[in-house]
């Protein structure tokens, strides 16, 4: 268990960071760039998470806690997290983390709200889907759209389709560029295959903040990072509030990156499935050497939303919070295998496989390259367990915080997601661990990092242990605040 006297200290930078709020640069030329980089937004979501007080309640303890209601469905994403030590029991890290992961829940709900503005769940397709806000191209960016060939300078309102898609493009479809990065888990670990021999697919977006970060500081090509080697520092964003002048100051969103995950979806034979998954319709692009064996080359295909990770920059945490969620239906738990309560069906797990089934949580055998079918070759099937990462007072906090969460939810597409945790730094201005000493140690999405759930340092997934590994393109290599999204410029 942590020192909470350190706990205290380093999360009362968050709290002062929330609750104070952060003063602007003075200068007419400041703030013109501060506007230009990250400007401000009409709405920010101030809902705290369980104690409004920020102080030890009186006893008898007595909570003041946020109802989870329907209310919350509109209530916006919060630019920066509330959180404290007290609350729900006396358990300053339980505590924290079910603040830090009702924020994460906020910001699914907010994230995953129709582009058009409506109610989430209260779209026109099956389970009240819709196109999210985080598929807009006026709120979120590919990653492809941002890197461009030759290190050219990309525009934010350019929708990019390539000429092999332009003949089935249409309303509402979102482009997809295939690179190994979107058939290949991170460290080319190997591609993840579902019970239909399909390949999953990823995608990287970037909010405006982030984006324009990118912009203004030539990052978006080699040699616009290999001018200098100053340090970069992605937009924190702030709550609304005052300054230390007594002046009003709006509020901010920080830099946020979106890393998510898709299983290939058979309109027909899948009908059934529709109102269970988050849809898209997809031209997936295939661009040729040197990123893919085919191509050029054009497909759609309907996908399926399965992993939804957000790293989000804040005043108090400066290692980004990280946000995961998956379908519910990905994969069971390691208890779940061991005692048989098993689903009929599960999207990277067969519940049926008795004999020769392939080894647990292992990697697919060569070639991983996939052709324009998106079928891996062969019979091979992942055979995906999740392996529990986390401390037992989170686990038992996230699945009441998703009991309550997936209720409101309840009867849309959206019921279908969990949340796994957050990952926070406890201490983040640390002078020995500039990674902040995450809480939880681990974390891992069964989508997104396969083959590197564990507990071995160095070794298993952690978001803000393995992102503090990301460099820029300046020699010699200087810190990328921890996204590699600077490493695929070119």
């Amino acid at each position: 268990m942590r020192d909470f006297r350190l706990l205290a200290v380093a999360i009362g930078g968050v709290l002062i960071g929330v609750l104070g709020v952060v003063a602007l640069n003075g200068s007419a030329r400041a703030q013109s760039t501060e506007d230009r980089i990250n400007p401000p937004v009409s709405s920010c979501n101030l809902t705290p998470d369980t104690n409004a007080l920020g102080k030890p309640p009186p006893p008898p303890t007595e909570v003041v806690s946020t109802p989870i209601t329907v209310d919350l469905l509109t209530s916006g994403q919060p630019c920066q997290q509330k959180v404290n030590i007290f609350g729900l029991a006396n358990n300053p890290m339980a505590n924290l983390q079910r603040g830090f992961d009702f924020y994460s829940w906020l910001t699914f709900i907010a994230m995953n709200s129709p582009a058009d503005g409506k109610v989430i769940g209260k779209g026109p397709r099956p389970g009240g889907d819709a196109m999210t806000k985080w598929e807009d191209l006026q709120n979120y960016r590919p990653l492809a759209n941002v890197m461009l060939a030759h290190g050219d300078r990309p525009e934010w309102g350019t929708r990019i389709v390539p000429e092999a898609c332009k003949k089935l493009d249409g309303p509402g479809k979102i482009v997809f560029q295939l690179g190994e990065e979107a058939f290949n888990q991170p460290f080319k670990s190997g591609p993840l295959i579902d019970q239909d021999g399909n390949f999953a697919l990823f995608d990287i977006l970037m909010n405006h903040p982030m984006f324009d970060f990118i912009v203004e500081k030539s990052l978006y090509s080699k040699a616009g990072q290999g001018k200098d080697g100053d340090t970069i520092i992605f937009p924190i964003g702030n709550n609304p509030g005052k300054n230390d002048k007594g002046e009003d100051i709006p509020g901010r969103m920080g830099a946020i990156m979106l890393k998510v995950s898709y299983r290939i979806l058979d309109p027909q034979k899948d009908k059934n499935l529709l109102s269970q998954f988050h849809t898209s319709d997809a031209l997936i692009y295939f661009p040729g050497l040197p990123a893919t064996k085919v191509g050029p080359a054009c497909v759609e295909k309907k996908v399926g939303l399965v992993g939804f990770h957000v790293g989000h920059k804040t005043v108090g945490a400066p290692q980004w919070l990280w946000t995961s969620f998956e379908h519910v239906s990905n994969v069971p738990d390691a208890e779940d295998v061991t005692s048989g309560h098993l689903l009929p069906r599960y999207n990277f797990f067969s519940a049926s496989c008795k004999k020769d089934c392939p080894a647990v949580n292992d990697t697919p055998p060569q070639p991983w390259d996939p052709d324009t079918t998106l079928k891996f070759n062969g019979t091979y099937r992942s055979q995906v367990i999740r392996e529990k990462m986390v401390p037992g007072f989170v686990l038992k906090e996230v699945a009441d915080l998703n009991k309550s969460f997936r209720g409101i939810l309840k009867g849309t597409v959206w019921e279908n997601y969990m949340l796994l945790t957050t990952q926070w730094p406890s201490n983040s201005k640390s002078v020995t661990d500039p990674l902040g000493a995450p809480a939880p140690t681990y974390l891992a999405n069964t989508t997104l990092e396969t083959y590197s759930q564990g507990r071995i340092p160095l070794a298993s997934s952690s978001c803000m242990a393995c992102h503090g590994n990301a460099t820029t393109h300046h020699v010699p290599a200087t810190a990328s605040d921890f996204t590699f999204i600077l490493e695929k410029a070119q």
